[in-house]
């Protein structure tokens, strides 16, 4: 029997791990879920953040670029093979890095390795109020995400206007008629119904034949990188050193180990920084960046210096 398999897309800091973590704490104790982290920098910060739920899962971890680019598509293709007959999952969820371009997602399926064991089920596109229409503009990849998607989440409108809020999902509907677009924060989405059977194909079935005419975007220009230390920092230290490159990164995000014996949980979407303090995580600390043009040494150095001596 085929194994149902669900894309998460959106950009840097939509709010995709937040969706995956809601699915785990609905449905991990009544279904065997395999999740496919994908992340373009190098680290695994989004799968320490999903081990936070506390429930069981499968897990793939898959970085340093897109699988859906030509450079880890075939190698990709295998992981997943390899992966469902390993841990026989009742689903498959791809939380895809923000950076990936999934227009031929419908074609990533019916590969030979593939088409006799998933089936394309569902796909979520989580979109970040404040930023879409700025970031949509300028990487195509995002319009792309959500011509595909099935249900369209316009996520953080407690961060937009409400003529923006307007905009943005005239825009998504103009992209794609088909999805269904819902609005929240927080990535409150309805996931009760989540394996009830789809009526009609997936939206990335349905316009395969006119995707296939579309270009998949190359390889974006972005810089990433990812910092780990032992050492602590002063929070204010840290909050300084956020204010510093949080402007020209699309994304920082990670652990930070404190001075006073705590540990911060970080998520930098442009200008819009957050720090939270978590408890039960052991491990060092590491921070991931990614941006257009960030200066990964200055990032990596300025961190440096704020570490406890």
């Amino acid at each position: 029997m085929k194994i149902p398999f669900y894309l998460v897309t959106g950009f840097l800091g939509s709010g995709k791990t937040t969706l995956v973590k809601r699915v785990l704490r609905e449905h991990a104790d009544s279904k065997r879920i395999a999740i496919i982290q994908n992340e373009f920098a190098p680290g695994n910060v989004d799968g320490a953040e999903l081990a936070r739920t506390g429930k069981k899962f499968e897990m793939l971890e898959i970085n340093k670029g897109s699988v859906f680019c030509v450079c880890l598509l075939s190698d990709f293709r295998s992981s997943l093979a390899e992966l469902v007959d390993r841990t026989q999952p009742d689903a498959v969820v791809l939380e895809a890095t923000g950076l990936a371009d999934p227009i031929a997602l419908a074609q990533l399926l019916t590969a030979p390795e593939l088409r006799s064991r998933l089936y394309l089920a569902y796909s979520w596109c989580i979109v970040d109020a404040a930023a879409f229409l700025q970031m949509e503009r300028k990487i195509t990849r995002i319009a792309h995400q959500v011509r595909i998607a099935d249900h369209v989440v316009i996520n953080k409108e407690d961060l937009a206007e409400q003529q923006m809020i307007a905009d943005v999902e005239e825009r998504i509907r103009d992209l794609n008629p088909f999805a269904t677009v819902s609005h929240t924060t927080y990535g409150r989405v309805p996931l009760q119904d989540m394996f009830a059977p789809l009526i009609g194909d997936p939206a990335a079935v349905r316009r395969a034949r006119e995707h296939a005419a579309v270009e998949a975007a190359k390889r974006p220009p972005v810089e990433s990188t990812a910092v780990r230390s032992t050492k602590p920092v002063e929070r204010e230290a840290l909050v300084k050193f956020l204010n510093a490159f949080a402007a020209d990164a699309y994304r920082i995000k990670g652990f930070v180990n404190i001075s006073d014996g705590t540990t911060v949980a970080v998520q930098c979407t442009f200008n819009n920084i957050e720090i939270e303090s978590i408890e039960g995580r052991l491990g060092p600390t590491e921070l991931v960046a990614l941006g257009e043009g960030l200066d990964t040494e200055s990032f990596a150095s300025s961190f440096r210096r704020i570490e406890a001596r």
